[in-house]
């Protein structure tokens, strides 16, 4: 890749006069914005290119606000573009990544992340469970991380119940009866989701029972520490 080359996996994109596009792009630096003049026209070489979920090699501009010159496909992951559930867990990753980061996050790592994650979106059998474990992993990364192995009050590490809402543990002693606390034996796949090496990753194949609790979790922790509920995460629900 060339100096004034950047590689970024399109966000999403906002329409821009009759034929142009603005596109927010995510990258090893963070979330960027460039114009994309003329994409809409039917003979723009860069029509298919500028488009949510696209993985791209940019061009830009060397202005404040830079302007999309040459671009060309990284990797196009056909089977999630072919795939509904697929085409909307990734959806629904860019949506949180959109909507959460910010310019002091450790970009390279969680974009490293991403594109580690896309690859096995591709191939995997599992797209609600690989879904969680980004979902995991991407709270631990914001700083909202759960510790799984003690409690949060004390250091005891044994029978240790799970918060419904604020994410933390507690013990038998300290648990509060006006919370609502999830058994070791409903959350333990989130620990396995959190932990696991997306590359490694092995669906548990668990049912849609379960999957559903489990989802339910995640998404009370969403809206807690971030009051975040994404379209696509609905959508999800309804399609699934």
């Amino acid at each position: 890749m060339k100096p004034d080359e950047t590689v970024g996996y399109i966000l999403k994109t906002v329409d821009y006069g009759d034929h142009g596009k603005i596109l927010y792009a995510y990258t090893s630096s963070g979330i960027i914005s460039a114009i994309a003049r003329g994409v809409k026209k039917m003979h723009s070489p860069l029509r298919h290119l500028v488009q949510a979920g696209m993985l791209v090699t940019m061009h830009l501009s060397k202005s404040k606000f830079p302007t999309l010159k040459e671009a060309s496909m990284v990797k196009y992951h056909q089977a999630i573009r072919n795939d509904i559930i697929k085409t909307t867990v990734a959806s629904t990753v860019r949506e949180l990544i959109y909507y959460n980061v910010n310019e002091h996050d450790d970009h390279p790592k969680l974009f490293n992340f991403v594109l580690k994650f896309l690859d096995v979106l591709d191939t995997t059998e599992a797209p609600l469970e690989l879904l969680m474990v980004f979902e995991m992993k991407f709270l631990y990364f914001l700083g909202y991380g759960i510790s799984f192995n003690r409690c949060s009050r004390c250091e005891v590490s044994e029978k240790l119940s799970l918060d419904l809402y604020t994410g933390m543990m507690f013990c038998e002693q300290h648990a509060d009866e006006n919370t609502s606390l999830i058994k070791h034996e409903t959350y333990q796949p989130l620990q396995y989701y959190l932990h696991v090496d997306v590359l490694k990753f092995q669906p548990l194949k668990l049912n849609k029972t379960t999957q559903t609790i489990l989802s339910n979790i995640i998404d009370s922790l969403y809206e807690t520490h971030l009051s975040t509920k994404t379209k696509a995460k609905q959508l999800l629900k309804s399609i699934d």
